[in-house]
């Protein structure tokens, strides 16, 4: 078993440690109890993952809530049937919400957790390979409106993250697909960071081993991300600034989810159409070499997104749904751009023009 440790603003009420490893679910009750102090728990999953391995999560004086699966369900209807299932149960102040499942489950889960009786423990189960590099950690929590995604949440830190490799067996090859387009980004953002584990060329060199979820390449590959995820979080919580650089691919990728109403593309399928919508405005914009290009390029095609067909979209109608993006400001859509191998940095000034072009 892996341990990384998050560290938010160095006191020891805000860490919080990730087990990374295979089998971990038996484990759940110890680790979980070594780490968070509620006298009841609240676990919150879907059918789907309850039926392959709720019988494999063991944790005392739980009670269990399934909601609907999908990013379509990420919504207040949902956060609500949540929130009044806790006052039914009359849970109070000393319990925890529990969100074992993806990316939805942990981000509803946690944005319930914040705003129930103003704030219950949370504990992150990740299930998705997705949730468990990325979502799962860094305190994120929200649900989608109309006018688009994440919009609406919080920033709130679960008390552990309980990241169970061995639960990547069961997802089908798009699902897993669409969580090594969340770790192809930080190949591509690591250096920004602050680390260097030579994260680009482990990838490069081991993408066979990882497609076939060797477990000595897979729990490598997920403590990494979680090492640079914490390192960026530990510098900028609340995203004022580096925490930003983590969106690499998001706000095209965003804007595709939305403008195809969440119903065609997975998360992860439209980040990897961002990411490589951003390479090409780089080289558009001679922020980088065709060398550091051609490598990037080849680097997803590697990870082999078969991405669905879909309706086309017209530049417009795109560019207008990144309006909505979470980093605009005064009015202008910023992208995280790469600028050099491993290094990103955010621009507000990206001509509308050579943006047109390439969406066409």
């Amino acid at each position: 078993m892996k341990e990384v440790n998050v560290d938010i603003n160095a006191t020891a009420a805000s860490e919080y440690p990730i087990y990374i490893g295979e089998n971990l679910l038996e484990q759940a009750n110890e680790l979980i109890k070594k780490n968070c102090k509620a006298t009841k728990y609240l676990i919150i999953t879907n059918e789907k993952i309850d039926g392959l391995w709720g019988d494999k999560l063991h944790l005392e004086n739980a009670e269990k809530f399934i909601i609907p699966d999908g990013e379509k369900y990420k919504n207040f209807d949902t956060l609500i049937s949540i929130l009044n299932k806790a006052s039914e149960l009359r849970l109070d102040r000393k319990c925890a919400f529990v969100a074992f499942g993806g990316g939805v489950i942990g981000d509803m889960t946690g944005f319930a957790a914040s705003i129930y009786r103003r704030g219950v423990d949370f504990v992150q189960i990740p299930t998705t390979l997705l949730a468990q590099v990325d979502s799962s950690v860094g305190g994120k929590t929200a649900v989608n409106n109309g006018f688009g995604k994440n919009l609406i949440g919080t920033f709130y830190q679960p008390r552990v993250v309980i990241a169970d490799t061995k639960t990547l067996t069961t997802l089908d090859e798009r699902q897993l697909k669409t969580g090594f387009a969340e770790v192809v980004k930080y190949a591509f953002i690591e250096k920004s960071s602050g680390e260097d584990f030579g994260f680009f060329e482990f990838l490069a060199k081991n993408v066979e081993e990882i497609k076939k979820l060797n477990f000595e390449y897979v729990d490598k590959m997920v403590e990494i991300c979680c090492k640079l995820k914490a390192s960026v979080v530990h510098k900028d919580e609340k995203e004022n600034g580096l925490r930003a650089i983590l969106n690499l691919g998001h706000t095209y990728g965003h804007a595709l989810e939305k403008c195809s109403n969440y119903s065609v593309f997975t998360h992860g399928e439209a980040v990897a159409v961002g990411l490589q919508v951003c390479f090409d405005l780089s080289l558009a914009m001679n922020l980088i070499e065709d060398e550091y290009y051609d490598r990037a390029t080849d680097l997803i095609k590697k990870f082999e997104f078969n991405l669905p067909e879909h309706e086309y979209f017209a530049p417009e109608k795109l560019i207008d749904a990144m309006k909505f993006d979470k980093k605009v400001e005064a009015g202008k859509i910023r992208f995280v751009l790469p600028t050099a191998v491993g290094e990103v940095q955010i621009f507000d000034n990206v001509d509308r023009k050579i943006l047109s072009e390439i969406l066409k």
